[in-house]
């Protein structure tokens, strides 16, 4: 039944059913994996564990898709971090600095990091979460297909690149017999991956697929449902939301949309941005009451912690959220970190 299912997602989306199925390593039924990110050093799961109030089941990092030995290196010690902190690790993966598009990494360019992670994912033996290419319809990122004023940025960056880049990815990230990944490489028009190992790792890994609601610019074509990549390749779908920007109806519009209606879905980013909002803070946690297939809330202090977006700058923010996240519905461990 389960096969018979799969195949008919798959086909409605326009994807053969040999995508490889992922898994999304979902919390318990009824709650919701409290999430956050700020910092890369080994404090910062304790630094947002005393901001927040509540320790992170998921701790987010973002990275590049790079491929040398100190870059690797630096990735899987983040992993060590938050597992050594009690947490599950979100990476939020960009090609920034790397110079690659999608149409490269469609065409194998980018194999290297894929099996170098699919390698460290495995090594590391907890669930992780892989947020690749977020906010791919934000002409702010490097990836996207349009710029600001609308423009094409060419074929290498169109949404069909992005979306042959994405299911490359997914199939050597969750790895398997290489010959059964390049087998279905092919069938999707694809180049072999060309590596020594014949088989890839089989790690814990969850794809999150993150676009903005409807897009930057806001143009039909930059509208998410021209970025689907197939639900076979697609474990989560979340979105982004902040304070300045409080229009929930955006968000559950996109949240039933067809093609993604039955996935769990994860903000995997919010917050407070620029000036004090508790009210903001209320607003989004009744949306998350009110929609239960919101199972992973990840509050945004960006990367570097900067003071527009640092709890310890939004005291009164700061004491609602920590209200909000008292309730026995937000999980602060995954259940194999549980004290």
């Amino acid at each position: 039944m389960r096969r018979l299912l799969l195949a008919t997602l798959c086909l409605a989306a326009g994807v053969a059913p040999t995508t490889a199925v992922g898994a999304p390593y979902l919390p318990p039924s009824g709650k919701v994996f409290h999430s956050g990110l700020g910092g890369y050093g080994p404090g910062a799961v304790g630094d947002f564990t005393t901001q927040s109030g509540k320790h992170p089941a998921v701790f987010q990092y973002f990275i590049s898709w790079q491929s040398g030995e100190p870059d690797l290196n630096f990735f899987a010690g983040l992993l060590r971090k938050s597992g050594a902190a009690g947490s599950r690790a979100m990476l939020s993966v960009s090609t920034s600095g790397t110079g690659l598009t999608p149409g490269a990494i469609a065409r194998g360019r980018g194999d290297t990091f894929l099996v170098a992670m699919n390698r460290i994912l495995a090594e590391h033996g907890q669930p992780t979460y892989l947020r690749l290419l977020s906010e791919m319809n934000n002409a702010n990122n490097p990836y996207s297909a349009y710029d600001l004023s609308g423009n094409s940025r060419g074929r290498a960056f169109s949404t069909r690149e992005f979306k042959r880049a994405w299911r490359r990815a997914a199939l050597v990230l969750r790895g398997g017999d290489l010959s059964t990944v390049n087998s279905r490489l092919r069938r999707l028009g694809m180049p072999p991956v060309q590596s020594a190992v014949t088989t890839l790792e089989r790690p814990a890994v969850a794809l999150l697929w993150v676009p903005l609601t409807f897009g930057n610019p806001e143009i039909a074509r930059n509208h998410p449902k021209h970025w689907w990549p197939g639900s076979g390749y697609v474990d989560w779908v979340g979105s982004t939301w902040y304070s300045p920007f409080p229009a929930a109806s955006a968000f559950h519009r996109f949240m039933n949309h067809p093609l993604w209606r039955t996935k769990p879905f994860a903000f995997s980013e919010y917050g407070v941005w620029g000036a004090e909002s508790p009210s903001f803070v209320r607003l989004f946690f009744r949306f998350v009451r009110s929609h239960p297939r919101v199972r992973l809330i990840s509050y945004y202090q960006s990367g570097l912690v900067k003071p527009e977006f640092r709890l310890s700058t939004h005291p009164r923010s700061r004491a609602e959220l920590r209200r909000q996240l008292s309730s026995f519905r937000y999980l602060g461990y995954a259940p194999e970190y549980r004290p």
